[in-house]
């Protein structure tokens, strides 16, 4: 059960608080971060909201031109590293796993709280406390259930921003969804989210839906199984949106996608309705996620020994 209390004694007791998650930002880590930021700051903290990527897409700069409106200014490692302390507080959400951190010099802080809806592995933050759900459908859904519990109020904008995470999180409300994620989406509501403004900060580049269309014509199918194979290098989104697409197609119960993400690294996006479980099928190769959720990063492997063996575990579960 996630403790409000502690929570909001461990920010208490902090000299100044900073806020990151991983790196290759997404709304629902842009979200967390914006909700536990409103929540360190009303306990009175003095507040960095760290950011250290260099490229965004249209949705998210629109998103991040957003909150510099309500000055909330984004800063890079390099900014604020003369501002930490020992007392200070390092917040991570949408990630717990150190090395996927915006900059993982931020380990340094000696004290950590991490917030995440993602299964810990055994890299996962040494913290002084952590709160992990992977039955939640989103780390924003997460936050909101401590801003209830504090009596905390958020700005619209931010309501809107949160409202994308658990959107694309869930694949429109398809996934991972359940009655708790509605209430999130009812208190956004409250907050004044904006059902116009989220749409653009949901619009996707043509060329991106173009590569996951690619991705989606390449799919093989293995009865209930959909297999897709990556031609060239691909964004790990890429990887991800093909596999949701996959399972909207009558009779898929889970769903691959594999495809370069470097000259030597092949990722892994996998989806499941529930009935299979793709976390542990990507924890055979050191991955891992949700029962329905789940992805892993190769290095040094061919995509069709990759595939063979994926094949070869799956036709052992029947």
């Amino acid at each position: 059960m996630l403790d409000s209390l502690k929570i909001e004694g461990i920010i208490n007791a902090s000299s100044e608080v900073f806020i990151t998650a991983h790196r290759n930002i997404d709304f629902d880590a842009l979200g967390s971060i914006l909700g536990m930021y409103y929540v360190a700051n009303k306990i009175g903290k003095n507040v960095h909201v760290v950011i250290d990527d260099e490229d965004y897409s249209k949705e998210m700069k629109r998103a991040l031109s957003t909150i510099k409106k309500l000055d909330i200014i984004p800063e890079k490692y390099n900014d604020i590293k003369d501002k930490i302390d020992n007392k200070s507080l390092l917040i991570v959400t949408d990630v717990n796993v150190g090395k996927r951190l915006q900059n993982i010099k931020l380990l340094d802080i000696k004290n950590k709280l991490v917030i995440d809806h993602h299964i810990e592995t055994k890299d996962s933050i040494d913290t002084i406390y952590k709160y992990i759900d992977i039955t939640s459908s989103s780390a924003c859904e997460i936050v909101l259930k401590l801003i209830n519990s504090l009596n905390i109020y958020i700005p619209s904008e931010i309501a809107t921003i949160m409202l994308a995470g658990i959107y694309i999180d869930t694949n429109g409300f398809s996934l991972k969804t359940t009655k708790d994620t509605h209430e999130s989406a009812v208190l956004l509501y409250q907050f004044g989210a904006d059902t116009n403004e989220s749409q653009y900060l949901l619009k996707q580049n043509f060329n991106e839906y173009k590569r996951i269309q690619k991705l989606v014509l390449s799919t093989e199918f293995y009865d209930n199984i959909a297999i897709t194979i990556g031609d060239g290098k691909h964004l790990s989104t890429d990887l991800a949106k093909s596999s949701d697409i996959l399972l909207r197609f009558n009779n898929i119960e889970a769903s691959f996608t594999i495809a370069k993400l470097d000259d030597d690294i092949v990722g892994i996006s996998a989806r499941s309705l529930g009935n299979i479980d793709v976390a542990d099928i990507m924890s055979k190769f050191n991955g891992g996620g949700h029962r329905t959720d789940a992805a892993t990063q190769i290095k040094g492997c061919k995509i069709s020994d990759i595939k063979e063996e994926l094949i070869k575990y799956l036709g052992g579960l029947r």
